[in-house]
């Protein structure tokens, strides 16, 4: 029996929403020569050991470097304006804009 994740916000509504463009960088301080791609899908894709690959979730490609299970909102980041905000920075930001509008 596997694990189905299921996120209550998903990458691709963030992305949908305006607050985060797709096919942008991705880092992380655990291995910094591995740098994500945030797909329009809100997947991730990453080059690991020569081969690509490609997680729908933030946590399974945290996992797949850190062999851990971790919160890959938290573990991924992205540059804006020079400074590293994690996912789950842009995470409540949407959760924000969602309340404003209700």
């Amino acid at each position: 029996m596997g694990y189905t994740e299921i996120p209550d916000i998903t990458l691709q509504m963030i992305i949908e929403a305006g607050i985060i463009a797709p096919n942008i960088e991705l880092y992380n301080s655990f291995d910094e020569s591995i740098i994500g791609t945030l797909n329009e899908n809100g997947s991730i894709t990453l080059t690991i050991e020569g081969k690509v690959k490609n997680f729908p979730y933030p946590s399974g490609a945290a996992r797949a470097i850190v062999n851990l299970s971790v919160n890959g909102w938290i573990f991924w980041k992205i540059k804006e304006n020079g400074v590293l905000n994690t996912l789950s920075f842009y995470k409540e930001r949407y959760y924000k804009n969602r309340s404003i509008r209700q």
